[in-house]
């Protein structure tokens, strides 16, 4: 049996370099909604609404991000007095802005969907969009910090007599997405 033992001599380099980069920093935006409903008050509770009544009820959408968005409206529904639920959005200004009230709520002047001055929407609940991918877009292309919208929606229970007895709920969220 055979041995190879390896003596060589290693020498290694006792010089190097180097360079470093310090004082990196990293930040990130912010996207922030904040609406006037007082912490989730409900715009309209119905009980033994009959139809033909039409209720109204504003909120004011407010941005204070610091990166520019888009923003978006859908809502989660529920319950089977979603398709005799007749409601209409309305995006505008209000110079007096206090939640639920209308009193000052001024349409938009500009007709953005064919159905009037700053309609957004006008359909049954059960066909309102009910994910960011098919929201109702913002007609502002892109909001900033300091940027509101008020709107108004309209709600009616359709003149029909399936309606009898019915129930729905329906949560509406705004996102803003950077």
């Amino acid at each position: 049996m055979w041995f190879v033992a390896d003596t060589g001599a290693q020498t290694w380099a006792a010089l190097s370099g180097g360079t470093s980069n310090s004082g990196n920093a990293f930040s990130a935006g912010t996207v922030a909604l904040t609406d006037n409903d007082g912490g989730s008050t409900p715009m309209f509770t119905f009980t033994n609404q009959r139809p033909g009544v039409v209720d109204n009820s504003c909120i004011r959408v407010n941005y204070a991000g610091t990166l520019s968005a888009t923003v978006k409206l859908y809502a989660s529904v529920a319950g089977t007095l979603a398709p005799y639920v007749n409601v209409t959005v309305t995006r505008g200004t209000d110079s007096s802005p206090a939640f639920d009230s209308c009193t000052s709520f001024t349409p938009d002047a500009v007709n953005y969907s064919g159905l009037g001055n700053g309609v957004l929407y006008s359909g049954p609940l059960s066909g309102f969009p009910t994910t960011y991918a098919g929201a109702l877009a913002d007609p502002a292309a892109s909001w900033t910090s300091g940027t509101s919208a008020s709107y108004r929606f309209s709600v009616q229970i359709a003149d029909d007599n399936a309606a009898q007895g019915l129930s729905s709920t329906a949560t509406f969220s705004w996102e803003a997405r950077s």
